[in-house]
């Protein structure tokens, strides 16, 4: 204090100045531009109590996540505790009091809870007990511990109603004292009016330390540090210790928000959509089925296990995960389904003789001797047409939308309308409207395949069945597959939000719970050395650029959780280490640990459902962001400023790496097979889930 009063006086006492030297103490301001950026990334000229609170801070965080410190640098470890202020009367004027808890036992009387408040304390008070000398101790009061459900119960209390501005004036009776034995014989015993305020006081100042008294979390250290056994290293110099002791912890906020976000979306979402077969290979149903021929067919659907305890990948793309052809326009799909219009535009109504029904079909597949397949060829109807006909739908037979002019349908079948409101005639002449109508268009799988089928075939196979329609160029079955906002124009996908919402969802219970376990233990304890505003900044940065490099390198691939994000949280332990290098004894140890640790969760993504590109991109961008973003320790001038280029150098190589993303993923796509391997090794032929298209629509 008396350090930052000198200026304060200095400045202020104006008489013993030249004019000179007043006027040499002003300066040019710096332009709020300037003065924001800096101060947010710590590297202004009035910064310097900023870096020193954050400097304290990275020396307590690496003394408990990554070792011992070096000597210099660690805090001193001065026998001092609570108790002890109270044995200091020079320090703060108050008689030595006695505790009796110290020998570990305590008096206690029946009527010692609750009791009127007393007057202010003006001294120790010794308490007097009354016996009988001639039955010795038979008539002593018993010495009676209370539960600990009825201190605990009394703590709180006192606690809230304890006022802090006297608890600073009533020391002294935080503890009681105890007379000797001797001092119970003869006497009488006294009421005790003052003894219940002091009890609950010397409670309440226990509380109040457990609660928020915690040691403060060191740089470098935290809990990893304390897992791998980290230390500072001996000697520290002055200007780094102070930096250090200047750091502050923060409140877990944002680790607490996320974490809650996630349980209560994992929850929802396994209620709602149920649970896949468990296991790493495939899982097949066969049933008998009726199909759009009239016959019983036997049909197995293949569905992918899940060992994560969650629903299924369909569920999940429905949901909002990271799926590609919903984010841009994909060309192979857009290939597909325009192969797919091709065919049906050459398509007929296939109508069996014996006028059991009638389905839209190719002539190929259309029994020539059980059907007749009906096909205009250059007929005229309304106008002179060649594609068609179509089962239960006929321009002249449509009111609304009516074929009329200027709204002629026109003659390709792939660009009619879907009829709202036809005729309300029982027979209407023409034989592909008044047949039974057994298949109408089905969405089946992930990829917008299309199939005229029966709703139970369709049930069946986990598809959008579309009663309204007759032809599949009639609906947008990639639309139906994604789910949540519907795209703006029905051809073009465009949920771009699926990279940051795919961060809160999970593929299980198994999934959550790690994500859980994670973030309490490393998040929360990097929350508190960064804030929650700037470590929020790197979570979500780092899950959103794992997500779209994932995208862009397995683009049908769905993918949910944070794995980016936790990575980019592994990085954030590489850069806290590699700022805090110097203070470390052994920090080739502490850093051949950290790789240790991400060599084994990369093999862990070669499993199914865990996506290493992600990893590695979130990784990348993590560490770049860290370098940005995080508090950090100076050694210097020279230091300083090399740290100032590097936080410049981060955020721009980081802007780079998103913007190739980006234009890559939009513009140059990329699909390189191989790099499935990365993410998943096909111990068999079943292990890894299948995501080449053209294996999942023909």
């Amino acid at each position: 204090s008396q350090q930052q009063a000198s200026p304060l006086s200095d400045s202020g006492g104006g008489g013993g100045h030249s004019v000179g030297d007043r006027r040499a103490a002003f300066h040019r301001q710096t332009s709020l531009s300037q003065s924001i950026p800096a101060g947010w990334f710590g590297v202004g000229e009035d910064c310097e109590t900023k870096q020193q609170l954050w400097q304290r801070k990275s020396l307590r965080h690496c003394s408990q996540r990554y070792g011992k410190l070096k000597a210099q640098y660690r805090e001193p470890e001065l026998p001092i505790s609570m108790d002890q202020g109270l044995d200091s009367p020079a320090a703060n004027k108050i008689p030595k009091i006695v505790d009796p808890l110290a020998r570990g036992r305590a008096f206690r009387y029946p009527d010692e809870t609750d009791r009127p408040p007393r007057t202010p304390h003006t001294g120790p008070v010794t308490p007097r007990f009354s016996s009988q000398r001639s039955r010795g101790y038979a008539h002593l009061p018993r010495r009676k511990r209370e539960s600990v459900a009825r201190m605990s119960i009394r703590a709180a209390s006192n606690l809230l109603r304890v006022d802090a501005h006297d608890e600073l004036y009533s020391m002294a009776d935080d503890v009681f004292e105890s007379p000797p034995m001797s001092a119970s014989y003869g006497g009488h015993h006294e009421p005790y009016q003052s003894l219940s305020q002091q009890r609950g006081r010397r409670i309440a100042s226990q509380v109040k330390h457990f609660a928020f008294d915690k040691p403060k979390r060191q740089y470098g250290m935290g809990v990893v540090g304390n897992w791998l056994n980290r230390h500072y290293r001996r000697s520290i110099s002055s200007q780094v210790q102070k930096q250090l002791d200047d750091f502050s912890s923060h409140r877990p906020y944002f680790t607490y928000w996320i974490t809650f976000v996630h349980v209560v979306i994992t929850i929802l979402a396994c209620a709602t959509y149920g649970f896949a077969p468990v296991g790493f290979a495939q899982h097949s149903t066969t049933e008998l089925v009726l199909k759009n021929k009239g016959i019983y067919e036997s049909v197995k659907f293949i569905q992918q296990e899940n060992f994560w305890i969650g629903p299924g990948s369909e569920d999940l793309i429905h949901l909002g995960a990271k799926f590609s052809p919903c984010i841009r326009k994909d060309s192979q799909i857009v290939s597909l389904i325009q192969k797919a219009k091709d065919q049906e535009r050459e398509s007929g109504c296939c109508v069996q003789n014996d006028n059991s029904g009638c389905v839209q079909t190719l002539s190929n597949d259309c029994s020539e001797s059980l059907a007749t397949f009906m096909k205009w060829r250059n007929e005229y109807v309304d106008i002179l047409r060649s594609s068609g006909s179509v089962c239960h739908q006929d321009p002249r037979t449509c009111e609304e939308p009516a074929s009329a002019e200027p709204h002629i349908w026109p003659d390709d079948i792939t660009h009619w309308p879907i009829c709202t409101s036809p005729r309300k005639t029982n027979l209407t002449g023409y034989r592909h409207m008044d047949c039974n109508l057994k298949g109408r268009p089905c969405c089946i799988g992930t990829k917008g395949r299309c199939e005229i089928t029966t709703r139970e075939y369709c049930s069946f196979m986990h598809g959008y069945f579309h009663e309204e329609a007759t032809l599949c160029s009639q609906i947008h079955c990639l639309d139906e597959v994604c789910g949540l906002l519907p795209f703006l124009n029905p051809d073009v996908p465009d949920q771009v939000y699926r990279l940051w919402l795919s961060l809160f969802l999970h593929a299980g219970l198994l999934h959550c719970l790690v994500s859980v376990v994670f973030q309490m233990t490393i998040l929360r304890d990097l929350e508190k050395l960064a804030g929650w505003v700037r470590i929020s900044i790197v979570y979500v940065l780092s899950g959103i650029t794992g997500n779209l490099a994932s995208a862009l390198f397995l683009p049908y691939r769905a993918e949910v959780g944070p794995a980016g994000s936790q990575f980019g949280l592994l990085a954030c332990l590489f850069v806290e280490l590699i700022q805090g290098w110097q203070m470390l004894e052994k920090p080739w140890k502490a850093f051949l640990k950290l790789v240790g640790i991400v060599f084994f969760l990369f093999l862990c993504g070669l499993l199914p459902w865990i996506d290493n590109i992600a990893h590695i991109f979130g990784f990348l961008s993590g560490l770049l962001l860290s370098f940005a973003f995080l508090p950090y320790v100076t050694f210097g001038d020279f230091d300083k400023y090399r740290k100032r280029v590097l936080i410049l150098l981060s955020l721009l190589v980081y802007l780079g790496l998103l913007s190739s993303l980006v234009v890559w993923f939009y513009i140059y796509p990329i699909n390189w097979h191989w790099l499935e391997h990365l993410t998943c090794l096909p111990f068999t032929s079943t292990f890894c889930e299948k995501y080449d298209i053209d294996h999942v629509v023909h």
